[in-house]
């Protein structure tokens, strides 16, 4: 059997390229399990976290499609709050937004605004497992990236959108939703969702976009969120406009309905849209078809939000 023989007995030397390939192949490979290592570790701890504080709420045993709400009077004056700024803000500004601008405009808009949540999306079908879905969201991102998402080709192509979100991805762990919750300027939530929307922002890679520096007087990263977040809001209140109107004119307690409906519609998000009512059988959908109070713009090729 031959003998290794060392570089300085046979005459060759290894190429310092070739070692320095080698070497940052091996670092890069590292870096990538450690990175995957914490992101599992934080999915974890969340998920146990979101469990503890579900669990030592007292929820108790809820009926079917009954909301917890253990902070309602606190809740009921947040959501008085937020009431007052869309009476005031948002509803007259999405008003001239809906008269001014045309629809092909308002629909590359909300286009756009979907494709930017594309990187978001795609992370939670992963973390969920759903591999269908993370092909479904990677092919509508491509498909729409030649026009920077302005164009929705994809649903064109039967490629339809479907949101997921950290919130949703807790609940296929085994999350509950945990006390419900109104927050402010956001509107209906809970533990869960709450705890879905924090890890969604350090996972959406457009946060990290631009100069994040506020101290500087040209903080970019936080106008642009700033300005994207007020444009779906306003983009979201136009088209909806008719039907959260109605929905106040006709409601004896506006507050128990928009909770009643942000339960049901976030458990047909978790179950992608068949949910299971008292009887066991697929629940149905039909009266808000565009509505997700305080939540993402429903798809309008997706489910719609149920009856309260």
């Amino acid at each position: 059997m031959e003998r290794w023989k060392s570089p300085a007995t046979t005459g060759l030397v290894r190429p310092a390229a070739v070692i320095s390939r080698h070497r940052c192949m091996v670092i890069w490979l590292a870096q990538a399990e450690t990175g995957f290592c914490r992101m599992r570790r934080m999915l974890m701890t969340t998920v146990v976290a979101t469990g503890l504080l579900g669990g030592c709420a007292g929820q108790g045993e809820l009926e079917q499609g009954e909301v917890y709400d253990p902070i309602e009077p606190a809740n009921r004056m947040v959501f008085a709050v937020n009431e007052t700024l869309d009476t005031f803000v948002l509803q007259p500004t999405a008003f001239m937004y809906k008269e001014t601008v045309p629809d092909p405009v308002r629909d590359m808009v909300f286009s756009f605004l979907n494709w930017l949540k594309s990187p978001v999306i795609l992370a939670n079908n992963v973390f969920q497992g759903d591999w269908q879905g993370a092909e479904v969201t990677a092919s509508r991102f491509v498909a729409n990236a030649p026009f920077f998402g302005f164009v929705d080709n994809a649903t064109g192509l039967g490629v339809v959108h479907r949101d997921e979100d950290f919130g949703q991805t807790l609940a296929v762990y085994g999350a509950d939703d945990g006390p419900y919750i109104v927050l402010p300027l956001l509107g209906p939530s809970n533990v869960r969702d709450t705890a879905g929307l924090v890890v969604d922002h350090f996972l959406d890679p457009i946060n990290y976009i631009g100069n994040g520096d506020p101290f500087d007087g040209n903080d970019d990263r936080a106008a642009f969120q700033i300005g994207r977040r007020v444009v779906g809001a306003v983009d979201f209140r136009a088209r909806n406009y008719d039907t959260i109107n109605d929905l106040k004119r006709t409601s004896v307690d506006y507050y128990a309905r928009v909770r009643t409906i942000y339960k049901q519609r976030r458990d047909i998000l978790i179950s992608n849209g068949t949910p299971k009512n008292g009887n066991g059988s697929t629940g149905s959908t039909g009266e808000f078809e565009e509505y997700v109070p305080g939540g993402q713009p429903a798809e309008r090729a997706g489910t719609s939000a149920p009856k309260s």
